[in-house]
């Protein structure tokens, strides 16, 4: 039989093709390891290059301050692009869609204290705003928020504002001066009383839970380039009852399923002035 060159070639080099083409299991592995590796580098700078920063971010009720819009053992999601993003350096905000409004449950991190902070915003710059016992008004008008606060049956707390409770974090000025009296001083020289106004670039912040919260009304108004963000959402939520690593089945009943995914009223959707 005589010898063709070109077809011993031509199978020369399909054997070669084939045997190149042909993967093993174990850099098919190698290759979903790596495929996997790069997904999840990718998720990662997408959380905490760029969703962390800017987007969304978790954060976790300690205390009862807004119970019982919040729980502590709450996981909530807080919107941090919706009050714009600040370009680093400048003051320039862009995407600044949504101004802080009456009702927004907000974070924040007020200037006497490194901690985050949330509570509902009840006044705006240039309201007006005191409490007289369990009431709030706002502009001189009664606020509307008995769904959603709740007060002590006894006085835990002096209720009426202002004067300011902790005078010490109350920056000096005119805005200020009147208030930082002592509640004596300040009922002698205003029997009347004086209603505090909310100065520029600023908003005034109150825990739903009424008497068991430390905000505004101690330690004065919080500057809006000192919000982080609006709560919007529960994420997830678990009681804060005490459960050993091998009880299971308490930990599962610590979970408040009912509080998963709920929504937080926000806006006008509760604060209204009659």
């Amino acid at each position: 039989m005589p010898f063709d060159p070109m077809a011993f070639t031509m199978k020369r080099n399909t054997q070669q093709h084939q045997q190149s083409t042909k993967t093993t299991p174990a850099k098919q592995q190698k290759s979903d390891a790596h495929e996997f590796a790069k997904f999840i580098i990718v998720l990662l700078i997408l959380n905490f290059g760029l969703i962390r920063p800017f987007i969304v971010e978790a954060y976790r009720i300690p205390s009862g301050s807004m119970e019982d819009t919040l729980l502590v053992g709450d996981q909530i999601l807080v919107n941090k692009f919706i009050y714009g993003v600040k370009i680093p350096g400048t003051d320039i905000k862009i995407f600044d869609f949504h101004k802080p409004t009456r009702g927004d449950v907000f974070v924040f991190i007020p200037s006497h204290d490194e901690r985050h902070f949330i509570k509902r915003i009840v006044a705006v710059e240039g309201d007006t705003v005191e409490t007289r016992g369990d009431t709030l008004y706002v502009n001189g008008k009664v606020v509307d928020d008995g769904s959603y606060t709740k007060h002590l049956p006894f006085r835990q707390f002096r209720r009426n504002f202002p004067p300011f409770r902790q005078p010490e974090y109350i920056p000096t000025g005119e805005n200020f001066d009147d208030y930082t009296l002592t509640e004596r001083q300040f009922r002698r020289k205003f029997p009347q009383g004086n209603p505090f106004t909310v100065p520029k670039g600023m908003v005034f912040a109150m825990g739903d839970n009424r008497d068991q919260s430390s905000d505004s009304r101690f330690w004065g108004p919080v500057s809006v380039d000192d919000i982080k963000g609006q709560a919007f959402m529960v994420m997830f939520s678990v009681a804060n009852r005490p459960v050993k690593l091998w009880e299971v089945w308490k930990m599962v009943g610590n979970i408040r399923f009912d509080r998963i995914g709920k929504l937080i009223s926000s806006e006008q959707d509760l604060l209204k002035i009659n």
